[in-house]
C-alpha cells in the first residue's frame, strides 16, 4: 500500500550511499545559485555536485580544488532544491538551494565530518541532522560488530538479547529526535530530509504504516509552502494515492476521542501562518466547513455564542474552510472574533488537513483539550454549548 512512499527514501536519505546516478545533467534557465567552499588539504581535490532528483542523482558539475582548496560552481536554478556536493568516497554533503542563493562551505578533503556551512540557514539544518544521524549509525555499526565478534561464544544468546535492546534504544531516541527536529524546525524543506531518513536498507527511520501521522504533517506544511518542489510534489502525490488505496481495501479509518489531534500549519485569514499546536494550553473547536454548504452556515451562530461565552476560559476556534474561492470563503466569514481562527489552503477537498483528520463531510468538528487530546467528536447545535461548558467550567 505505501510502497510507493519508500522509493525516494533511497535517494534522498543521508547514509552515504551514492544512489543511482543519470548521464546527462539538466540545468535550469533560471536565477543563478552560487555554491563555493574551502577543504583543508584539499588542492587538486576533485569535488561533484548533483541535483538530487526523486528517482536518480542528476550530475550538474564537477570541478577541482585549487592550490587553497578553493573551489565553486555557479548554477542555473527556477526554484528550491536538493543538491548533492561530493568530495570523498565517504558520503556527501545534502545542500538545499534557492535562486540567488550564496552557499560557502567550509570542510576537510579527507572526511566528511565535521563541515560548516553559511549563507544557507537550511542547509545548516541538514548539516545539524545529518551530524546527529551519523553518530547513530556509527553506534549501530558498533552493535552490528560486536553481534558478530560475538557469535558461537557462550551465553551468545543472552549477549545478543542485550545488544538488540541497545539496537532498540538508540533507534527509539533517534526517532523521537526527529519527530521533534521536524516539529522544531518547521517549515523548512530539512522537514523531508528527516522524514526520508534510514538506519539502514530497508529500516527508514519513519515508515508509513506505522507513522502515517509526520508523513502528513510533513506532506502539509511541505505542501503548502514549496508545492512547485518535485520532491513535495512527490510525497504529496503518492500520499494521496496511499490513503486512498486505504480507504478503498480497508474503509475509513476515522479519528475518535482519546486519539491525538494531528497538528497542522496552515494560512489565516489575514495571512499569516497558524499551528494548531499554537494552541495548546486551551480547548479548541476544530471545525471543518465551507462557504457553499448551508449546514455549515447553520452552525456559526452556535459557534459565535460559545466563543463568545467561553473565550475567557481558555476556549478557542478554529474553522479550516473547504473552500477553493478566498472571496467567496472571506464573505462567508462575517464578523469574528480574536479568539476565532479562521484557515485554508484554498484546495478545497484535496487540502492535506482533510486527509490529516479523515473528513468525509461537512461540517465537522473535533473538540481538542489542551493537551492536544480530541475529547468530542462532531458535536453540533446546542450541544457545543453544552459540552464547551461542562469542560471548561472548571
Amino acid at each position: 500500500m505505501f510502497y510507493r512512499l519508500l522509493i525516494f527514501i533511497a535517494i534522498i536519505s543521508l547514509t552515504g550511499c551514492q544512489g543511482n546516478r543519470e548521464k546527462v545533467a539538466t540545468p535550469g534557465d533560471g536565477q543563478e545559485l552560487v555554491i563555493e567552499g574551502q577543504l583543508e588539504n584539499g588542492e587538486d581535490q576533485l569535488v561533484t555536485l548533483d541535483l538530487i532528483g526523486t528517482t536518480a542523482f542528476v550530475p550538474l558539475d564537477s570541478v577541482r580544488c585549487d592550490a587553497q582548496g578553493k573551489f565553486s560552481f555557479n548554477v542555473k536554478t527556477e526554484g528550491l532544491n536538493f543538491y548533492s556536493l561530493k568530495h570523498t568516497e565517504h558520503g556527501y554533503i545534502t545542500l538545499i538551494g534557492r535562486p540567488g542563493s550564496h552557499i560557502k562551505i567550509t570542510g576537510n578533503a579527507g572526511a566528511l565530518y565535521p563541515y560548516q556551512v553559511r549563507g544557507s540557514e537550511d542547509s545548516d539544518k541538514v548539516r545539524e541532522l545529518a551530524l546527529r544521524h551519523k553518530q547513530v549509525l556509527d553506534r549501530l555499526s558498533k552493535i552490528s560488530a560486536d553481534a558478530q565478534a560475538m557469535a558461537g561464544t557462550p551465553g551468545y544468546a543472552e549477549k545478543k538479547q542485550v545488544l538488540n535492546e541497545r539496537f532498540d534504544s538508540i533507534t527509539n531516541a533517534f526517532h523521537r529526535f526527529s519527530k521533534e527536529f521536524i516539529h522544531q524546525n518547521t517549515p523548512s524543506p530539512a522537514l523531508l530530509i528527516a522524514l526520508y531518513n534510514q538506519f539502514g536498507p530497508g529500516l527508514p527511520v519513519f515508515h508509513p504504516l506505522t507513522d502515517l501521522e509526520i508523513y502528513q504533517y510533513v506532506d502539509s506544511v511541505l505542501y503548502l509552502h514549496y508545492p512547485e518542489n518535485e520532491a513535495v510534489r512527490s510525497l504529496h502525490s503518492q500520499l494521496a494515492t496511499a490513503l486512498q488505496q486505504m480507504r478503498t481495501e480497508e474503509g475509513p479509518v476515522q479519528l475518535k476521542p482519546g486519539d491525538k489531534a494531528p497538528d497542522f500549519v496552515m494560512e489565516t485569514a489575514e495571512g499569516e501562518k497558524f499551528a494548531l499546536t499554537d494552541l495548546r494550553g486551551n480547548y479548541v473547536l476544530v471545525q471543518f466547513w465551507a462557504s457553499w454548504s448551508k449546514p455549515s452556515a447553520d452552525e456559526n451562530r452556535f459557534l459565535r455564542e460559545a466563543v463568545n461565552k467561553y473565550a475567557d476560559r481558555n476556549f478557542r476556534i478554529v474553522s479550516i474552510s473547504i473552500d477553493d474561492n478566498r472571496e467567496d470563503w472571506l464573505a462567508a466569514i462575517g464578523e469574528g472574533s480574536s479568539a476565532w481562527y479562521h484557515i485554508s489552503d484554498l484546495l478545497r477537498w484535496s487540502s492535506p488537513v482533510v486527509d490529516l483528520y479523515r473528513v468525509e463531510r461537512i461540517p465537522a468538528n473535533f473538540l481538542v483539550d489542551p493537551a492536544g487530546t480530541i475529547i468530542e467528536k462532531d458535536i453540533f447545535g446546542e450541544e457545543i454549548i453544552e459540552e464547551v461548558h461542562k469542560y471548561t467550567e472548571n
